[in-house]
Order: C-alpha cells, then sequence, then structure tokens
C-alpha cells in the first residue's frame, strides 16, 4: 500500500513537471536579439495575466520576473540558459486556474498610406502668368 502511494506521487510530480515548458522550448541558438518578451494568458478566457510570477530556474542560473498588466514579461536571450534549459514555473494570481504561454506577438507599426499618381498623361504645362509689377512686352 505504502509502495503504491509513493509511485502515484512521483507518477503526479513527474507529469507535472513534463507539462511545464523549457527554456529551450522558444529559444534556440539561432534566435535573434538579446531578449524575448512573452506573454502569460489566462487558458479559459484568453485574456493577459497581470501580476503572475515566472521563475526560470534549473541548476545555477535563476530568474524571477512578474508579468505586467498587459500579462506580458521579457528574458535575456544567454547560452548559459540555454545550455542549462530551465522549466519555467509560473505562479498564478488568485482566480486564475490554468494559463498558456507564449512568446508575445511583435508589435505592428502604423504605415502611412501611398498615394499612387493618377494614370493616364500628365496634365498639360501651365503657361507663366507675367507679374502684376512687371510690364508686359508687345513682342
Amino acid at each position: 500500500m505504502r509502495l503504491t502511494v509513493i509511485v502515484s506521487c512521483v507518477a503526479v510530480l513527474i507529469s507535472g513537471c513534463a507539462l511545464r515548458p523549457r527554456y529551450a522550448d522558444f529559444v534556440t541558438s539561432k534566435t535573434p536579439g538579446k531578449e524575448l518578451t512573452f506573454l502569460v494568458t489566462d487558458a479559459d478566457t484568453a485574456r493577459p495575466v497581470p501580476n503572475a510570477k515566472i521563475e526560470v530556474s534549473e541548476l545555477r542560473n535563476k530568474l524571477t520576473v512578474t508579468t505586467g498588466a498587459d500579462g506580458t514579461f521579457k528574458l535575456p536571450v544567454e547560452k548559459k540558459y540555454l545550455d542549462e534549459n530551465p522549466v519555467f514555473v509560473v505562479s498564478l494570481p488568485k482566480g486564475i486556474l490554468q494559463y498558456r504561454l507564449a512568446l508575445a506577438p511583435l508589435p505592428v507599426t502604423p504605415v502611412e498610406p501611398v498615394i499612387a499618381p493618377p494614370a493616364g498623361p500628365p496634365p498639360p504645362a501651365l503657361e507663366a502668368i507675367p507679374d502684376a509689377g512687371t510690364p508686359a512686352s508687345n513682342g
């Protein structure tokens, strides 16, 4: 009986860790930039989760951050974290039961519309009108 309880507890712990995302799920040796922005959302409503505590640690290297009002947080892109491949441990605020972790979408910069010139021949050239202070020549 005791062995069954121990095996069940170990199975739950292992399965819980297997479901947690790891650093290498988001970062590779070819990831550009010095940091990445992540987004934590409520799995049920897809709304951003503010004030979630994120701990990224494994052995020697440990980072702890908190999501902002928009549910985002930033982590550095560094070889030492990739080599260690730490697990993301997310502590959710009250009322949130499940979460999703993803890279935040890149911000979209508005682009000014380009106005194309009208199709067809160019308009006729305008003739210069003499200045009122200059007498016109009778040619």
